[in-house]
């Protein structure tokens, strides 16, 4: 059973913008993506938009680049690297 208090985290967390659905199910508890969006939907609270992808590929790493990504542990990999594209090419 979900508690009154997990349902109010919830619905803070997603609010925020910040977390993953996974992130927000680790710190109340709550054990099923479906119950999160079922919590958020008896709420009235709207989905967030998903972000057009441009393009897309799939990439590998060196070992090196892997710890690096390890150590920063980024929450969106993609945006991550991103970021640091844009900034090493601009920085140049």
């Amino acid at each position: 059973m979900i508690r009154d208090y997990q349902k109010a985290k919830c619905i803070q967390l997603y609010k925020e913008g910040i977390l993953t659905i996974k992130e927000i199910m680790s710190q109340t508890g709550i054990r099923s993506e479906q119950t999160i969006y079922r919590i958020l939907d008896e709420a009235g609270i709207p989905r967030r938009p998903v972000r057009p992808t441009e393009y897309r590929a799939t990439i590998s790493f060196d070992k090196d680049t892997a710890e690096i990504i390890d150590k920063v542990h980024p929450r969106n990999l993609s945006s991550w690297v991103c970021k640091m594209i844009k900034e090493a090419y601009y920085n140049r």
